[in-house]
């Protein structure tokens, strides 16, 4: 029999994202689970928002780094994209598509993954500015990530569009010509796919190449990511295209059960890191861990609802 996530361990849920959460995680619960507004999600955003248009201000919990980031202002895209607003005339948008198109932390190989600003700011290790070791592989995610959203909402007139597609060839060459994708490359890869696709640039990038090279990144990774980190399986794999998940149903399944097994009672799930600074910020990230504590637990929340786990009656 199926586990399920049950009308009381969501409502412990629930009491404890209330009682814990940022006011930016509370409407992102409110706009999921309690009928919330999206311009409630879009005002607490905003004040992530720096005056050059990007996102900083810890906005990513892993870095105190107050200035605007290619990463923290892909994360305001991701948050904009689950709750689905596209309209880019907001000022919101406006202020993103002007950050990623002035900002001086791009290159050739695509929007920056880490800034030298981190460097002085309580941060996760990886968020520690290397220019070589942190951004020839790790911006590649970032970069399929934001050239794709760019692609598929932006219109060719604009110089960003450009960019994005120079930098979208580029990730098709590393595709083909390189193994090492960074941390974050083969989700990034995937929300490229999934932007392409609905484009008129079939012609232009061979996305069926695309879709089988990522296919087979999941193939080679999936298991190990389900059984070291499965409390994170949301985040792995994207929910919308079933594709990913055919021949794994089981596997997924097994899963949620451990997922649903595992919640602390009156509580929800811990995440499966910790910043590896020999004891520098202790403070600073236990903060930090509480504040991720209800991003991920919505994001787990939805993905057992998304799968049918979620029984309110």
């Amino acid at each position: 029999m199926l586990k399920m996530l049950e009308k009381n361990d969501f409502q412990e849920i629930q009491s404890w994202v209330h009682r814990n959460a940022r006011p930016l995680e509370y409407t992102l619960w409110k706009f999921h689970f309690e009928s919330g507004s999206i311009e409630d999600v879009l005002a607490a955003l905003a004040v992530y928002q720096n005056d050059d248009g990007g996102f900083g201000k810890i906005l990513e919990p892993d870095n105190w780094n107050p200035e605007s980031t290619p990463y923290n202002t892909e994360f305001a895209i991701n948050i904009l994209k689950q709750v689905g607003f596209y309209d880019l005339t907001h000022p919101i948008y406006r202020g993103i598509l002007k950050h990623l198109e002035d900002t001086i932390y791009q290159g050739f190989s695509g929007w920056f993954f880490t800034v030298p600003g981190n460097n002085v700011y309580p941060h996760a290790i990886w968020w520690t500015h290397n220019e070589k070791e942190n951004n020839e592989h790790q911006n590649i995610g970032i970069t399929a990530s934001l050239s794709g959203f760019i692609l598929r909402h932006t219109e060719p007139e604009i110089k960003l569009y450009n960019k994005a597609l120079e930098y979208t060839e580029m990730l098709f060459d590393k595709l083909s010509s390189d193994d090492n994708y960074g941390d974050m490359g083969l989700l990034g890869y995937c929300s490229l796919y999934e932007d392409l696709k609905e484009t008129e640039l079939h012609d232009r990038f061979d996305l069926k190449f695309l879709k089988e090279k990522t296919s087979l990144m999941i193939e080679e990774h999936f298991h190990e990511y389900v059984w070291t980190n499965h409390q994170d399986l949301a985040t792995v794999l994207p929910t919308t295209s079933v594709f990913y998940y055919k021949g794994k149903e089981q596997v997924v399944a097994n899963a949620l059960d451990e997922l649903i097994n595992i919640r602390p009672s009156q509580g929800v799930w811990g995440i499966p890191w910790e910043w590896y600074d020999n004891g520098l910020y202790v403070r600073e990230f236990a903060i930090s861990e509480n504040w991720w504590k209800s991003y991920k637990t919505i994001e787990k929340v939805l993905f057992i609802r998304e799968h049918g786990r979620l029984r309110m009656e």
